[in-house]
């Protein structure tokens, strides 16, 4: 039912959806249910210019579709088993409910040095031992197979054949992004033709996703080549049951009193400057979960699940080491300022500089 063509003569025969929007829909790419169902309200109304209340009213009526049709509480079971990719870090498996979750965007924040890339080494590793197939896009050169093989190797040191799993592509701005993700879905859609699906990826890395914003040709706003990634992205994603794992990096802004949702009276007068995660508000919204790392030294990290349904805002440590992410047992007095923290967030949007999920705020 999912896999089901906007065109076809059943969607006609439902009358839900005025025939030239579905006609709108397949012109885009969004073929099927399937397909449709990776975006949300602002997404539709900003890609087909609609309001957001039509957006709201398009999907409640077509995916209500998906809803209606029964399953097998077995087939459910099976289907979750194979939809996650465990990381090193337990208690993220734990709170995500068996880990990072397949045919969803997935980001990974942080400042500059704070481990991003070693996260997504390592999770490539995982696939690895895991027999399953990974692309790695870099877009900063900072990927290593020497330190990849050393995380692999921790495990087994005669495990090298494993790397034949990993795919890697280096690219140098949004062009070259963009036209190697349309390489990558012509060639999935070959595979699933061909009924080779255990030949497609598990995992699709992009390392990291602002470095080729800032260095486009294409003659699009950012915000439009934003767009066309968010989209292609989420359409992989959804259609191939891909983990589309994406890191991302965070910039200094001056704060607005206007957008200022609580004044600190115990803030110091001046301090108009913070940090927040690159690529604005509409982005934080395409993502299914967004991740934090916060730099505690030389090896101490900390993790923040930020946004996620799956989990509320919460903290992980962790250490970098040569043979990988290690996950650190916490003390009872961390356990404790945690559990204030838990009962002090909200579930919504966690912002970089409120919840202190990259750095401090800077002084002036």
């Amino acid at each position: 039912m999912s896999l089901i063509s906007f065109t076809s003569p059943y969607f006609a025969s439902l009358n839900l959806i005025h025939s030239h929007v579905l006609e709108r829909f397949d012109r885009a790419g969004i073929k099927n249910l399937t397909d449709l169902a990776v975006y949300s309200p602002l997404e539709i109304s900003l890609k087909f210019r609609y309001s957001l209340n039509d957006a709201e009213m398009i999907l409640d009526k077509l995916l209500s579709i998906l809803i209606s049709q029964p399953k097998n509480v077995y087939d459910m079971l099976t289907e979750t088993s194979s939809l996650y990719i465990l990381t090193k870090l337990p208690t993220l498996n734990r709170y995500l409910n068996g880990g990072l979750r397949r045919g969803s965007l997935i980001e990974l924040c942080g400042s500059w040095g704070s481990g991003k890339t070693q996260f997504c080494l390592q999770l490539t590793a995982q696939c690895c031992l895991m027999g399953l197939r990974t692309i790695y896009i870099d877009t900063e050169h900072t990927f290593s197979s020497i330190r990849l093989l050393n995380m692999i190797g921790s495990f087994d040191s005669k495990q090298e054949h494993l790397l034949e799993l990993v795919r890697t592509e280096m690219i140098f701005d949004a062009d070259s992004l963009m036209k190697i993700l349309a390489t990558i879905e012509n060639e999935l859609e070959e595979e699933v033709k061909s009924d080779n699906r255990d030949q497609c990826p598990a995992l699709l890395i992009v390392d990291s996703i602002a470095a080729p914003l800032r260095m486009s040709t294409m003659g699009y706003s950012r915000e439009n080549i934003l767009l066309l990634f968010t989209d292609c992205a989420k359409r992989l994603a959804r259609r191939y049951n891909l983990l589309v794992f994406v890191t991302n990096q965070v910039t200094t802004k001056r704060r607005s009193t206007v957008l200022t949702e609580k004044q600190d009276d115990n803030k110091k007068l001046g301090n108009d400057f913070y940090t927040s995660v690159a690529l604005g508000k509409a982005w934080s919204h395409s993502v299914n979960v967004r991740l934090a790392i916060s730099y505690h030294g030389d090896t101490r990290r900390q993790l923040i699940v930020g946004k996620s349904i799956e989990s509320p805002a919460y903290t992980i440590a962790f250490r970098i080491l040569t043979n990988g992410l290690e996950e650190i047992e916490e003390d009872f007095q961390t356990n404790t300022q945690r559990k204030v923290f838990e009962k002090q967030s909200t579930r919504r949007l966690i912002q970089a500089d409120e919840m202190h999920l990259i750095g401090k705020q800077l002084r002036p």
